[in-house]
Order: C-alpha cells, then structure tokens, then sequence
C-alpha cells in the first residue's frame, strides 16, 4: 500500500516508477490522442474511479457520468463486459425484471437498448422458462457486438477507460483511498480519485486497502460453486439439436435435465466430461455456446491465480473431450461438431466478499427483507447449493441495501457485484448479470452525489441515492 504524498507532482506514475511528462516513452503519440481521447489520464483527480469491467462496473460507470460526475473505468484484461463478454454468448439473465421485459430503468435499459440498435446479428432472447427460476429476462449477447457496444457507452457519456490495468495497489491518506495503481505495460501508473469503486469481482481494491474480506464457501457445508470456462462450437443442426433436447423437456439448475443424464452416465463410462453442460443458442448460424460446471465440487479457491491456471486447462481439456462424445455418440444436431474456442477467461462465482457495514444473507433474499437504505434489487433464483436442495425462487424485487457498499474500516471506498457486502449464500441467490448491473448502478450513483456535495460515501443519505435512482426511471 503506498501513502499519498500531500501533493502529487503532474505526471506522478506511482512510487515504483516516478515517470514524468518529460520522460518521452510514457507520453501518449500523437495518433493515439487523436484515436483514443478517452484514454485514463494519471494527472487529474477524477470524481469517480471504477475497478473492474463486467456488469457491476458498467452500471457504475455509466451511472456516475450520468450523475455529472468525472469518471474513469479501469479494467485489468482485454475487453470490457466480464462474464458477458467472456462466456460467448451465455445468457444475461434479468436485464429485465421478467420474462414479459418488463423494464428496470437506468443503465440495465440503456444497455439493452445500446445492445437492440444493431438487431438479431448483436442479441437473440435467452432461455425463459416459468420452470426455471434463475434464468429470465435475459438475452443472448455476441460478445464483440457487446464489445462495440460498451466502447461506444463509454464515448457518448465522456467516460474514460483503459484495458490491460489490474490494479496491484492503492493509495491512502490515513484510513481514506484516494487513489489506485495499476499494473500497466509501461509499469506501475497511479491514479487519484475522489470514490474508488470497486466492481472487481474478487474485491482486489477492497482487499489491498486492507478491508475485512469473507473467503469461505457456503456457510453451512463449505461448498464453493463451480468456476466456467464456456466454450462455443460450430458445425451445428440446431434446429435439430434443440428439437432433441426440447423433446419432454425438464430443467434441473435451469438446464436440460435428460442431457445432463446422459453427461454424468457416460463421464462414469470413461468421458473427461463437466458435472453439468447447459447449452445456448446464438446470433451464429451452425454455433451453440456452452456453459458448464468445469470444476463443480473441487471446492477451490478462485482468489489464487494457480487456481486459475487450472481451471483454464481443465476447461480445454473438457472441451475436446465434448467433442468427442458428441461425435461418437450421435448427438443429434452435433454429429460433425467442431470446437469453436474457449471463453475469454476463467470465471469464478465467489471470491473474496467484502464484510462491509451490512451482510446480506439468504433469508434477505428468500424472504425479501426490507430495509431503509434499499438502493437496488434482485431478481432471479438461488442455485442448488452442492445439490443439498432444490433450485428455487428468490423473493422477486428483493431489496439491496446501501450499507452492504460500505466497508467498515476505509473511507472513499464503494464495493458492488459479487464482492459486495454479503454471506456466500446470500450473494448466490440472484446472482445473475442484471442484477449485479443494478447493484453497480447505486455505487455510480452514490460516487457522483459524493464528489457533489463533498462527502464521503459513509456520510451521504440513501435517500438522495434513491431519488437520483427514481429520476433514472428505476424503481424500487
């Protein structure tokens, strides 16, 4: 953790690698400002810093530049979107509240609509089953489409933004961060901002600023759920292979349950086949996106980055493996399937989770527990929780409060998605991309009213947030 100096010299990169304007290599050329004039820029204070780049941090970005506010989103891979982008095609889930589309208002409708303007080669509807309670309102996005789609978001509504910046490091005056440092490819660069919020995922701003952080699984059993590597492939009948699975169709984990039989019947037989395979239509002629438990019971710990390294083999190794079942086995539709590629990355469910000044827990979601400081709400299902019961509906609009933002112990600091403030089973619940959309929103909304009125996220009323909310066209 580095400790702010009173003044930051213009050009200040962080202790590591004091570069200044005059060092010629870390200045910007000439073509790049004229390409890319949103570029992150380390000699301002922005109002509001956003770590991350899937939908938490999308709803909190665009919330805040709509709130007025000076806004930077930092994102330590290649392309903005997470789990959207990532998992090819996989459905996300409640950007609306229902199957009906009815509309959640702010940035989920901004984006839906962004996502509409280029039709049915950008988003097909997902799956909408009454009997599945963790998949609805959704669509099936193509990630560049998704891709173009958010780069565009970020100009119209003057954010700045920058790809390959993990951040490796924050910046503190006592127990306040002002600031963030990430890891770019010129070396350590610092920058400063009035609200950091992390969307991270795995709470890394929140867990280098030394907040308390929840790490253990389900906290009945200890079960962790499941990291994906979705893979797409091609060379499909589709209209063959989704007529076969629909045939006396049944869902277990909001999947064909007859299909994932058969899986489990041949993985006993010799196929290095995933405990489960869910199965999606696409924008694609001929591709089906595949979502699956690559690591479903192994219990491990996706904060680690040697985790990671596995997850991301054993997913290829899975992949082809598919390959071969479809083919020797007939699948119909997918007697000639080709493996398309693997997603963007490893993608974990649960990490590190903040315990901020309020944990939700599962009965707040089951039950919809009310509370003063709602900011946003879930819909959606909660999983099966190492198969010990049923997938099952959550309380549908259940409440988010603002107090599960709030770290205990650091000033400046929002943390939304799924590293917010809750138990394993209480984030699982309504975990959905929509969702975390939604939470993200409220943190972007409390950052800019923040840098406004000169305060600290702990010291701003959730009613001015809901108010800014309701003019959004949210509703709580």
């Amino acid at each position: 953790m580095l400790c702010a100096p009173s003044v930051l010299p213009n050009g200040f990169f962080g202790r590591d690698h004091p570069a200044s304007p005059l060092h010629k290599e870390n200045r910007m050329s000439s073509t790049t400002q004229r390409l890319y004039k949103r570029a992150a820029k380390a000699d301002i204070v922005y109002d509001v810093i956003v770590a991350g780049g899937g939908p938490a941090a999308i709803g909190a970005a665009v919330a805040a530049a709509i709130n007025g506010a000076r806004t930077l989103i930092l994102e330590g891979r290649s392309q903005f979107g997470g789990t959207a982008t990532a998992a090819m095609w996989m459905e996300i889930n409640f950007l609306f509240k229902d199957n009906q589309e009815t509309s959640r208002g702010g940035v989920n409708q901004i984006l839906i609509d962004a996502i509409r303007r280029w039709g049915p080669d950008a988003s097909i509807p997902g799956k909408r089953s009454p009997k599945s309670p963790g998949s609805g309102g959704n669509l099936d996005v193509h990630p560049e489409y998704l891709k173009k789609v958010l780069f565009d978001l970020f100009e119209q509504y003057k954010i700045d933004y920058q790809l390959y910046s993990p951040v490796v490091d924050v910046v503190k005056e006592g127990a306040t961060l002002t600031g963030v440092v990430v890891g770019a490819k010129e070396g350590r660069v610092t920058y400063r901002g009035r609200t950091i919020i992390d969307a991270t995922g795995d709470g890394d701003v929140a867990y280098l600023a030394g907040c308390a952080m929840a790490t253990e699984g389900d906290e009945i059993s200890g079960w962790r759920p499941p990291v994906t590597v979705a893979w797409a492939v091609c060379n499909v009948d589709c209209d063959r292979l989704f007529a076969w699975l629909d045939q006396g169709i049944e869902l277990d984990r909001h999947q064909y349950k007859a299909f994932n039989e058969l899986i489990n019947d041949y993985r006993d037989k010799g196929y290095h086949l995933p405990n489960w395979i869910g199965l999606n239509r696409t924008t694609v002629p001929g591709v089906v996106s595949i979502n699956s438990g690559t690591s479903l019971n192994l219990r491990l710990d996706c904060s680690k980055s040697e985790t990671l390294t596995l997850m991301e083999k054993m997913a290829i190794d899975q992949a082809l493996e598919f390959i071969r079942f479809a083919r020797e086995k007939k699948i119909p539709g997918m007697e000639n399937v080709c493996l398309m590629r693997t997603g963007g990355y490893a993608m974990a469910r649960d990490t590190r989770r903040l315990i901020g000044e309020y944990q939700l827990t599962g009965d707040d979601i089951m039950v919809g527990s009310d509370f003063d400081d709602t900011v946003a709400t879930k819909y959606g299902g909660s999983d099966p929780v190492g198969q010990q019961r049923p997938y099952t509906a959550i309380k549908q609009g259940a409440k988010l409060p603002y107090r599960m933002l709030l770290p205990k112990e650091v000033e400046g600091l929002l943390v939304a998605g799924r590293c917010a403030s809750a138990t394993m089973l209480g984030h699982y619940g309504g975990k959905s991309m929509g969702n975390m959309i939604a939470m993200g929103q409220a943190a972007g909304v409390a950052a800019a009213l923040c840098a406004q009125q000169g305060v600290t996220p702990r010291q701003l009323d959730a009613k001015q947030i809901r108010a800014k909310l309701d003019a959004m066209g949210v509703s709580l």
